[in-house]
């Protein structure tokens, strides 16, 4: 039996009990987060013994998910990471570039399963979608274009999201996905531009947007744009278009392809959602999908995909477009 513990027991730590609740040859035997309410919800509902400390739910568990806010990730990661434990953390990897740098010196030696939570890459869409791009479907890539609008925000001031120091706005929440979709599609990143009003706390109801262009090694450039609101659309879009057509992706659970001079097709990808999820209608099973494969990988001792490398280089991509619009200037890419 592999014996998980959850660390923060808020929206995405529940996500995460829910899926090990489904899956077996597993068992969620600890919890621990500093609201000892919402550790006791989770013991109502998934049965983990509260712990009162990090060393005491590492003790207790053979695997660590790390679901507490962004800028607090590093303190559960260490602490697995520090007991010898395998370790599965929300994305992002951190908030702030020293963070990243401890990161790169407290992982530079660890050989047990790590991985990070971008769960769009564990959705059978998705998969479908990175294989039609690699067989050479619509041929080779020139540009993408990527629309995340969330006209149906409800985070409210006060909360740790709307203070941009710790969660890092649109950015590092929703943004960091398909950034690691875009690294995932089409390799290294070597520069980004980006333009945006970042959460202000003078503001009565905080409001988020970013646009940005960034281009990549083999000259793919993908134009992105995301924002927290209160009105308006919501919803996900991401559109590849290569020399002989174009593959879209969005909040539907099919994909769409259009080739010149034939009608657009659209791709049926019939996944019914299972579980809690953060949101069902366009993660589909992602979350189970992403749990089940982190288990596998640490029964089997084999990597997991996205770890260490793909957690660097989405914040390293993510960290350049904070800075750059913060600064108005182009950033390169570590």
């Amino acid at each position: 039996m592999l014996e998980f513990g959850i660390v923060g027991a808020g929206r995405l730590g529940t996500t995460h009990a829910d899926s090990l609740s489904k899956m077996d040859g597993v068992k969620l035997s600890a919890v621990y987060d500093i609201c000892e309410e919402k550790s006791q919800i989770m013991k109502q509902k998934y049965g983990p013994s509260i712990c009162s400390s990090l060393a005491e739910l590492v003790s207790k568990a053979d695997a660590v998910i790390v679901a507490t806010p962004s800028d607090c990730h590093i303190e559960g990661v260490r602490a697995a990471v520090q007991a010898g434990k395998a370790v599965f953390t929300e994305k992002p990897l951190c908030r702030f570039a020293e963070q990243a740098e401890e990161y790169r010196s407290i992982l530079k030696d660890f050989r047990k399963t790590f991985g990070i939570g971008f769960v769009r890459r564990h959705m059978l869409k998705t998969i479908k979608f990175k294989k039609m791009l690699d067989s050479g479907t619509i041929g080779r890539i020139r540009f993408c274009n990527v629309d995340l609008p969330f006209g149906a925000y409800k985070r409210m001031y006060g909360d740790w999201f709307t203070d941009y120091k710790r969660s890092g706005g649109v950015i590092l929440d929703m943004l960091a996905h398909h950034i690691d979709l875009a690294n995932w599609f089409f390799g290294p990143a070597e520069r980004v531009y980006a333009q945006g009003l970042l959460l202000d706390p003078k503001q009565e109801l905080p409001a988020d947007h970013v646009s940005a262009t960034i281009t990549y090694a083999n000259g793919v450039i993908v134009n992105m744009m995301c924002n927290w609101q209160r009105f308006g659309r919501s919803g996900e879009m991401m559109e590849v278009y290569g020399e002989k057509g174009a593959l879209t992706m969005n909040s539907s659970q099919n994909l769409q392809l259009a080739l010149p001079g034939a009608p657009v097709q659209n791709i049926e990808i019939n996944e019914t959602a299972q579980g809690i999820g953060v949101n069902n209608a366009s993660t589909g099973n992602g979350f189970l999908n992403e749990m089940m494969n982190f288990a596998d990988a640490v029964r089997s001792g084999k990597n997991f995909s996205p770890g260490i490398p793909e957690a660097f280089a989405s914040f390293d991509v993510a960290e350049a477009m904070m800075r750059s619009a913060e600064t108005n200037q182009v950033v390169k890419i570590q």
